[in-house]
């Protein structure tokens, strides 16, 4: 019971092909039902385990380098899926992530100011030139 290391395919579910963006891991049971079996996330920053509680999710881009270690005992129950977003490149959902983080924060604080406005239009207008539907 493991996964060696992989990305996830590019396209899901063919003929009707879906361009796997993101990766979702979605863990089922306690992680004192089974030893091992960490998702094993690689990177050029080094490598990081996880293993979390029932009920909470990993979602990670799909170009990510991941593994599965091997369960050496009990049973470790996932559900895996894929989104296809409408930025395709994980750096500018990136800087989309960020400026909606501050418009957020700009709209609590100050959201009548001219600040809060153009980080708005700033976002909006990115999302614009970036999406695709």
């Amino acid at each position: 019971m493991h996964y060696g290391r992989h990305l996830d395919d590019a396209l899901m579910d063919q003929p009707n092909a879906l361009r796997t963006d993101v990766s979702v891991t979605v863990f089922l049971n306690e992680p004192d039902c089974y030893e091992g079996g960490e998702l094993l996330m690689h990177s050029p920053y080094g490598e990081v385990e996880i293993k979390l509680p029932a009920g909470h999710v990993v979602v990670y881009p799909s170009t990510t380098l991941h593994q599965v270690n091997e369960v050496t005992q009990g049973e470790r129950l996932v559900a895996v899926t894929w989104a296809e977003s409408h930025v395709r490149e994980a750096e500018k959902r990136e800087i989309l992530f960020d400026l909606d983080a501050i418009k957020t924060a700009l709209n609590g604080k100050l959201p009548d100011s001219t600040e809060t406005e153009l980080v708005f239009k700033t976002y909006s207008n990115l999302l614009r030139l970036w999406a695709q539907t």
